[in-house]
Formats: C-alpha cells, structure tokens, sequence
C-alpha cells in the first residue's frame, strides 16, 4: 500500500521532462480556489532526486501534479500530499505521459508530442500505442501527424480558429507548402476569417499543392519517359508506395518529386504533339485565352514553327465538357464528431443524386456528336486530351479539321489586329487635337460658333432627347442611339429638329424636385410656360395664389389676437 505524505512546498520541483509545457492561468487560478476550500484531493506524485542537495533536507522531483503544485503555490499552503516512489528515468517519463494523456481535456497537440516522445524513447510502437491506450493505429497515426504542423498552424489550432480535421489535413502537406498555404490563406486574416468547410480546404490543398497521379498528362506505367527514374507506380517517391507513411494515400498515389514529375511531362508533350499531329490531324491543338510569362513564349514558338493551335475560348464556339466525378464517401475517422459526420453525410448523398444526372447528361451529348478532341498546349492540363462541345452558333467547326480552325483563326486575329491599329491612330488623334484646342482656348473667344461647334452642341444635346417623339425620328432604329451614330444625326438635323432638340434639353435640365433651392430654374421653367401658354399659366398662378391669398388672411389674424 502507497503511503501518502506531505513534503514542503520548498521540496519540491517540476521535472524538466515534463512533456506538458504550458498552463491555462484561469485553470489554475480556479484550482488554487478549489484548494482553499476544500484542500488538494489527488496526491502528487514524486521521486527522490538524489542529484539535487539542499544541506540535509530531500528534494523531491514532481511527476504527476506540476499543475496542482501551481495552484498550491497560488493558495498559498506550505505543504502538500505526496506519494513518493523510487522510478528510473525511463519509468518517471512513460508515468508522465500517461497521465497527460488520461486526462479528460488532454489536447490533439499535447496527445501528438506525447506518443511522439513515447515512440522516439522506443518503448512503444503505433500497434502497441494503441493496445495502452485503448486507441486504433489509425488514430495513433492521426496524432503523430500533427506533430508536423509548422508553429503557425499549431496555434491556430490551440486558438481553435481551425477544426482538428483541418489540421490533420494541413499536417499532410511538407513544411514548404504549408507555409505557402498560410501565408496565401490564413496570415493576418485569422482574427475576422472564417475557416472554410473541411470538403473545400481539401480541394484548395489538392489544386495548389498536390499532384495527383492519376491526374498525370502520361502514363504512369510509362518506363521510357525516363529511364533513371522508372515508372511511376513503384518509385519510393510516390505515397502509394508507402502506405506506412502515407496510410491515407490515393489508390494512385501523389508525387513527391515536382522536378520529376514535371521532366516527365514535358517528354510527354513533345512526344504527344508530333504524333497527333502525324496521325490525327481532326484532334485540335488548344490554347487557353491569357496566356503569359513563360506560356505566352512556349504559344510564340509554337506558331512560329507552324504548328497550328487555337483560342479554346467560349467565343470561339467551345465549351468544356467534363465527366463526372463520382463523389468521395466520407470517412468517420476524418471527422471530430458525430455531427459533423452526418452532416459531410448528408453532402455526399446529395452529390450522389447530382452526381447521376449530370453523367445522363454527360453521355447524351457524347452520343450527340457535337464533341471535339482537344490536346491542351498550355494551362495545368498540358499534355492532355479534352473533350470539347461545340455550340450550335459554331456548328461549321464540328467538321473542320484543326488546321483549318487555326487558319481561320489566324485570319481573325489578324483582321482583329487591323481594327485595333485603327482605334489607337483614332485615339492618338483625339488626344493632339485636343491638346491643340486647350493650349488655343481663348484665342478666338469672340468668333461665333462654327459649323463643327454647333454640330458638337447637337452631339451633347442628343443625350437629354428622353422618349420624345423626336429620338423615333431621328433614331435608325427608332429606338436607342448608339453614340457612334451621334455625329453623323447631327450633322443632318434641321431647324425644326435642332428646335425640338433644345427645347427637350430644356425640359430636362429644367425638370427638377427641388423648385425652392433651384429658383433659377424653376423660374426660368415658368416663364417659358407663360410665354408659350398666358392664359393657361395665368390661371394656375390666380388659383395657387388664391389658396395663399385665403391662408395668408388666417395666419395674419391669429397673429393680430396674439399681439392683444
């Protein structure tokens, strides 16, 4: 039977094996109050150090309890109840660990340095790990990955600004790519930032920082891409490979070497353009639209050696067809609870049903045959080939080959290149002249207005025509006038019209909400009104002025009874 003892606080000090390294200060704080009420109800547990001499007084190494010696020292008691026992190294570490690990709110970072620590000291292994501690492998392996996490990820999930799942998910990738991922994600942005859903953190790792295997321009069974490195499919630097390290790899695996993967890619594409082109001259040659940097070379020296490739845009008549892709089931495993399981649940069977139509939909316009094949030359599916619907509007490139697209192409782009070249000398000449009028402004201020001037008059004043009779008159299509027909209208209007011009200007810049604070224009509306109409204004005036004359009479009398 364990004797229990109480040792001055003075005798006692935290080990420096310790794997916990920090302590919630409110935690504590609330211990120590617990401790003035009631005192300390769990013994410390301690050992000898033999290595430590205080005169003649022991001193004794804390294993279980650096937090209720914390909260002792803050109520204030001299003494606490210990259980001292005579443990190696070895023991004191492995009695450390598992009480950390047994508490109820032990955190996914405190459980992951532990079964590190337990592992690096060589006394477990993950199946053994498991048996302890009543854990599956694949939950020991889940732990120990998040020891991979760099510092910033590890608080934000201390923090809780990310979920366990999306940490386990980070953790797979190498240090470099996760701090690109923070720093393009999370940097500066975690104060206000809502973390994204677990399905949408796994696509934006698996676009920017994963490469696929089986998302390959080549074969991954291919020996002759590259002789040193061999196939794809059993070299060490694919995770498939390697199922130990990577337990949650895809069933082709990831590559681990960008330099190879992209060495390889390339041998691919040259391979694959000679050949399309020798053998199947219906397969297009596609181009992305805005292309640059280094792609807008490569697409340079392509056109420049003849070969044939094409704008895959939607105004060129294309549109990308994609097969669906059967939705990924979750796993229980993946989620930190039951609910949100379900809910990821939920999802999926949703996307199974949505997954369904779109591959009826999918396979009717394969059997249509208004699809194109199109070897991409640029972009992040270089390499490959894609399958294209052609819109009904552009129906006549269903049965061209690609060299004629490209030549139709080329053609457009040239005419294009002419009417561009157009705008510019219009632009430019614009610009000159109208830096000649400015530095000439006042120099015939007193001339009348020109022919050109007046016309520029009408051209402004055909904005404020509204829907007057007049715009179905003048207009080409008795509706809205395009501004690049605005010259030439003017230069053909009559007096009647130019008349009918003004007068709209005027009523519109006339028409106002607010006669009290534009008196100017309200009174200049007025008289035009009773120039045009005397009899009728006149009537209008004497019936509002009565109304005031009537009112003015009542106001003036209550006045006089308050001035009694």
């Amino acid at each position: 039977m364990q004797q229990i003892q109480y040792i001055k606080l003075n005798q006692l000090h935290e080990s420096s094996m310790n794997p916990r390294k920090t302590f919630d200060q409110h935690g504590i704080d609330e211990l120590a109050e617990s401790i003035k009420q009631v005192g300390i109800l769990q013994p410390i547990i301690a050992r000898p150090n033999t290595q430590v001499k205080k005169k003649t007084i022991p001193i004794y190494e804390v294993i279980c309890g650096s937090r209720r010696l914390s909260a002792a020292v803050a109520a204030g008691l001299t003494e606490v109840p210990a259980i001292v026992r005579d443990l190696t190294d070895e023991e004191a570490f492995d009695l450390m660990i598992t009480e950390n690990l047994q508490r109820k709110d032990v955190k996914p970072l405190e459980e992951a340095f532990a079964f590190k620590s337990l592992i690096d000291k060589g006394t477990y292994d993950i199946d053994s790990l498991g048996l302890r501690f009543g854990k599956s492998p694949s939950y020991i392996r889940h732990r120990l990955k998040l020891n991979d996490l760099i510092p910033e990820f590890r608080e934000l999930l201390e923090a809780e600004i990310i979920g366990l799942s999306h940490a386990l998910e980070i953790s797979k990738l190498d240090t470099k790519y996760q701090e690109e991922l923070f720093e393009e994600y999370f940097n500066e942005r975690h104060n206000y930032w809502q973390c994204p859903s677990l399905r949408d953190l796994k696509r934006s790792i698996e676009r920017a920082f994963t490469l696929k295997l089986s998302d390959a321009p080549f074969s991954v069974d291919d020996l002759t891409l590259d002789k040193k490195a061999g196939a794809c499919t059993t070299c060490p630097k694919n995770t498939a490979s390697n199922l130990l390290l990577f337990p949650d790899s895809p069933e082709t695996g990831l590559c681990l070497d960008r330099s190879c993967f992209k060495h390889k890619s390339d041998i691919h594409f040259d391979r694959e353009l000679k050949r399309i082109q020798d053998e199947e001259p219906d397969v297009i040659l596609g181009i992305h639209a805005g292309v640059w940097g280094e792609e807008e070379k490569d697409v340079k020296a392509l056109k420049s050696a003849g070969v044939p490739v094409v704008d895959i845009t939607w105004s060129n008549g294309f549109q990308r067809l994609h097969e669906p892709e059967l939705p990924e089931k979750p796993v229980r495993e993946d989620y930190e609870d039951e609910e949100e399981y379900n809910d990821a649940l939920y999802d999926y069977n949703s996307e199974v049903e949505e997954y369904k139509e779109n591959l009826t939909e999918f396979n009717n316009t394969i059997a249509s045959g208004k699809c194109r094949k199109v070897f991409m030359t640029t972009g992040n599916e270089k390499g490959k080939i894609l399958l294209y619907e052609i819109r009904k509007e552009k129906q006549d490139l269903t049965d061209a080959t690609g060299s004629e697209i490209a030549v139709k192409e080329q053609i457009n782009e040239l005419q294009e290149k002419d009417k561009r070249n157009a705008e510019i000398a219009f632009e430019k000449t614009y610009l000159d002249a109208k830096a000649l009028l400015k530095e000439n402004i006042y120099s015939n201020i007193a001339d009348d207005l020109s022919i050109a001037e007046w016309q520029a008059v009408y051209v402004i004043l055909l904005e404020f025509i509204g829907y007057v009779p007049l715009r179905e008159e003048i207009s080409p299509d008795k509706g809205y006038i395009e501004n690049k027909l605005k010259i030439e209208i003017a230069s053909k209007l009559d007096s009647r019209q130019v008349n009918q011009l003004f007068r709209a200007f005027l009523q519109n810049k006339l028409d106002t909400s607010t006669a009290l604070f534009l008196q100017s224009e309200a009174k200049s509306l007025i008289s035009i009104a009773s120039e045009k109409y005397p009899e009728k204004v006149k009537e209008i005036e004497l019936k509002h002025q009565g109304v005031y004359l009537k009112r003015k009479e009542g106001i003036e009398k209550k006045i006089a009874e308050l001035k009694q």
